[in-house]
């Protein structure tokens, strides 16, 4: 079932990380790696006061062997770390299918209202990989380095917006197993990232797309937490 294949891709990143797609712009060597040391300056003073992001979303699947898209999802993305420091994820795909997805306490759970199924999910040691999900949004560069080779690959506009272009090479071989890079768009006005392409091996790519942004707007923890209705069948992820 397409949803659940995507959630499952989604997941995968957070015991991964990817490489990218060719993208823009070939400038300097030596230039590259000055804007790239700017870009990531910018983002880790915003990095610095981070509490909380909200934003509208579209997910896009690329199906490289059908040589075409799936149909689109779009719906809402709320992120924000709890007093320990752990990342807190809900991404609620309200488009064309609903499916509630949460990240709370090092647990992942997705709900389908549709089929009155769940699926719960203990992270267990890669409870800190939850932040992948919102990659380039509020983390420091230096834990941004920790994972992932660097590069600077240009300016870009999405949707007209001014985009710096980064791409994220991982350093474990078992995360470019699942994707061989990630390439994010970082808007120039806020540094933060409205725009992810998470490349496959296989040359599949999934491209996650933020819009009307909200950076540190008042969330409770109690927003990442389901409360499922009875009767819904839960299936424990191990």
């Amino acid at each position: 079932m397409k949803s659940v294949r995507v959630i499952l891709l989604v997941l995968c990143l957070m015991q991964v990380i990817p490489e990218a797609v060719g993208v823009v712009s070939n400038p300097q060597a030596k230039s590259s790696a000055s804007a790239l040391d700017q870009v990531l300056e910018r983002m880790g003073s915003v990095g610095k006061t981070f509490r909380s992001f909200q934003a509208d979303f579209t997910q896009r699947k690329y199906v490289a062997v059908l040589k075409e898209f799936e149909n689109p999802e779009s719906g809402m993305f709320i992120y924000a770390r709890a007093n320990d420091g752990s990342a807190l994820i809900k991404q609620e795909f309200k488009a064309p299918g609903h499916r509630i997805l949460t990240i709370k306490g090092g647990v992942a759970l997705v709900y389908q209202p549709s089929l009155k199924q769940a699926m719960k999910y203990n992270l267990g040691k890669n409870k800190d990989k939850a932040e992948f999900l919102a990659l380039g949004i509020g983390q420091s560069p230096a834990k941004l380095r920790q994972s992932f080779n660097i590069e600077y690959r240009g300016e870009e506009a999405v949707d007209g917006i001014p985009c710096s272009v980064l791409l994220l090479v991982p350093k474990s071989s078992s995360a470019a197993a699942f994707f061989s890079a990630i390439t994010l768009w970082i808007r120039k006005s806020n540094s933060l990232s409205i725009q992810q392409k998470l490349q496959e091996p296989s040359g599949d790519y999934l491209i996650n797309k933020f819009s009307s942004e909200k950076l540190n707007p008042k969330i409770s923890e109690s927003q990442f937490e389901q409360t499922l209705p009875k009767g819904v069948e839960i299936q424990i992820i191990r």
